[in-house]
């Protein structure tokens, strides 16, 4: 089974997504609960990168009997599409190595969608001893991401590499459920009333990340030292003005 999955994630496809396929691979076809029992991966999460599957072409859609299920597409399918998206990018390599070897001082600027993509994103600045300064809103991102994300994506991470979180978040009942987890989070936040962030900022090393908390769900990773600069000076500035 992990020569299988290994394979699909050649390919692109997301570990956790490519455990969905496979499930859904032996079933036939089945209910998200019968996925998720089948693949052990939790139905919530399922329910979080279904639209990508499908967008991807791994799973369709189809009723029987009144009841929606969900039908893997047939790996030959899967593999010709991958085969498809490698040609195009070959097709573009001249003129993308020609975009890269270009003298610039441009911001360099990555984008990613999707709960896997916040993963990502989260990922990049947990720096191995490195420090983080961010904006945040504790109470609008329990609202729309998953919690068992929240706890993962960013804290275990950080802690995983000694990266230390400075946090100006709002006040509120899950501000303050953050603040009381700081020590074992390395993290140290000061909260703030009256603010409504509806964006994650994020500032370190000479990168700013936007994480949006609205679905799709989308970040944006900017690396350029001047801009990180001046967004650190006016964290500061409000850093410095909170008692």
């Amino acid at each position: 089974m992990k020569y299988l999955l290994d394979s699909l994630t050649k390919l692109g496809i997301q570990p956790r997504q490519a455990e969905v396929y496979l499930a859904c691979l032996e079933l036939g076809s089945a209910t998200i609960q019968e996925l998720a029992q089948k693949s052990k991966v939790k139905r919530t999460s399922i329910y979080n990168f279904l639209e990508e599957m499908k967008n991807l072409g791994l799973l369709t859609e189809i009723k029987k009997n009144k009841k929606l299920l969900l039908a893997p597409e047939n790996p030959e399918t899967v593999l010709k599409r991958a085969q498809e998206r490698l040609n195009e990018v070959q097709k573009a390599l001249p003129e993308i190595l020609s975009i890269f070897n270009r003298p610039t001082k441009k911001p360099k600027v990555r984008f990613y969608q999707g709960l896997e993509g916040l993963r990502a994103a989260y990922a990049d600045y947990s720096v191995p001893d490195g420090k983080i300064y961010g904006f945040t809103d504790y109470e609008k991102m329990f609202e729309t991401l998953p919690e068992d994300f929240l706890w993962q994506a960013g804290p275990e991470a950080r802690v995983k590499n000694k990266c230390f979180f400075y946090c100006i978040a709002k006040d509120g009942p899950k501000g303050r459920l953050i603040k009381d987890k700081d020590q074992q989070q390395l993290r140290k936040t000061r909260l703030v009333p009256d603010i409504d962030f509806e964006t994650e900022i994020n500032i370190y090393e000479n990168k700013v990340s936007l994480i949006s908390f609205r679905k799709p769900y989308a970040a944006v990773i900017i690396e350029d030292k001047a801009i990180a600069q001046t967004m650190k000076s006016i964290w500061n500035l409000v850093w410095n003005s909170i008692r």
